[in-house]
């Protein structure tokens, strides 16, 4: 049996995709016989045409790979299984296990600490990310049904979650605001707050404004003191994690999920306990926090034991900013205010005080639920 696994969004320049291999904008062995001849600039020029309406290279590769599969593996046991976005571990064998940047995971940690504050997209689209112990589950489940089966086509599933369980994106971000508030990291450089733009300019500028200029700054002022720069070398990597996603967040897809249910369906009770792949059963709040903890825990390397410590550091922190909003806003008014509005300037500077602290210490987005420590202990058996 050949299992091969693609990606739900090899087919990206379309927003219903059906459980079937569509035809390539060109065909797989033609590219590989210009690939042989053709040099590097002559491979960008042609890129753009061939992506057309998809964001990279992977989504074309991933199409490409499905056709010269089907047309190479027509004698074979062949089934082609398609993940969305996978994240970290729902249940087996660690809730909230992950030990990689790629994917929102990256995204989740530069949240973390501070050092990304907004991102380009959709609050109302579907974020159609898939555990990956689901994703290994249904794969090989796959793998059984396609030897115990005989199809005339080559079977197509969708491994997804935005038709069976969807989430929106703007859930997400309120978790994560609310999670890093409640159980901080360590060392944070701005208290954690994460912000959709759905235009493209105003995230930008939010991105230069926020991050990149003062990234910049401290560099010099590291630079002049003779300590190590690297601020701006952090931002170069968290750009590149926000393009990548941003095709992503700032779009939907509809994503037929019947195989996936067909697939379900054929296992006995004994088996769907064993190899359980039913999005249908994921709590979103409890995986979210779990996904959350584990970038804390495997991919940071920090200890629950030390969660009043990085609470304490926090407090500071959200002093700290509001004292420094609080002199920015001072030094504005200062300097263009009308000379009867300076008189009362201390007050204004007060005021930017108490506001700045207010939406230090409380979010205003959706409410979500949120573990105590002992919940999550006895969930994941942690010791």
């Amino acid at each position: 049996v050949v299992v091969h696994a693609s990606t739900a969004y090899a087919n990206c320049d379309k927003s219903e995709t059906v459980e079937a291999v569509y035809p390539p904008p060109i065909a797989p062995n033609k590219l590989l016989d210009a690939v042989d001849w053709m040099d590097d600039n002559m491979l960008k020029a042609i890129t753009p045409h061939l992506l057309a309406q998809r964001p990279n290279t992977y989504t074309l590769t991933k199409a490409l790979a499905e056709v010269q599969l089907v047309e190479d593996a027509r004698m074979l046991p062949l089934i082609i299984v398609r993940p969305s976005i996978i994240g970290a571990m729902w249940k087996e064998p660690l809730p909230g296990w992950t030990d990689n940047i790629n994917g929102p995971t990256g995204i989740f940690a530069a949240c973390g600490k501070g050092v990304l504050t907004n991102m380009c997209g959709s609050n109302h689209s579907k974020a159609d990310i898939i555990p990956v112990d689901i994703v290994s589950n249904m794969l090989i489940v796959a793998a059984a049904y396609r030897a115990n089966s005989r199809c005339e086509k080559i079977p197509v599933m969708h491994c997804c979650s935005g038709e069976l369980n969807p989430i929106r994106w703007k859930h997400i971000v309120d978790f994560i605001e609310a999670f890093y508030r409640a159980y901080p990291l360590n060392e944070c450089y701005r208290v954690p707050s994460t912000h959709f733009h759905s235009s493209r300019l105003l995230f930008e500028l939010n991105f230069y404004y926020k991050h990149l200029a003062p990234a910049y700054l401290i560099d010099l002022i590291c630079r002049i003191t003779g300590r190590k720069q690297h601020f701006v070398r952090i931002y170069g990597k968290v750009w590149r994690m926000v393009e990548t996603l941003h095709y992503f967040t700032t779009r939907g897809w509809n994503f037929e999920t019947k195989g996936l249910l067909t697939l379900w369906d054929s296992l006995c009770e004994e088996d769907k306990q064993i190899f359980n792949f039913d999005v249908r059963q994921l709590d979103w709040d409890s995986y979210l926090f779990d996904y959350l903890m584990g970038v804390k825990r495997y991919l940071i390397k920090e200890r629950l034991e030390d969660i009043q410590v990085a609470r304490r550091n926090l407090s500071w922190l959200k002093l700290y900013s509001a004292l420094v909003n609080a002199g920015f806003w001072w030094i504005f008014v200062h300097t263009f205010a009308r000379r009867r509005v300076k008189k009362t300037q201390w007050g204004i500077w007060a005021i930017g005080f108490v506001l700045t602290y207010i939406w230090s210490n409380f979010s205003f987005g959706e409410r979500v639920r949120l573990k105590s420590l002992e919940e999550y202990k006895q969930t994941t058996h942690y010791c």
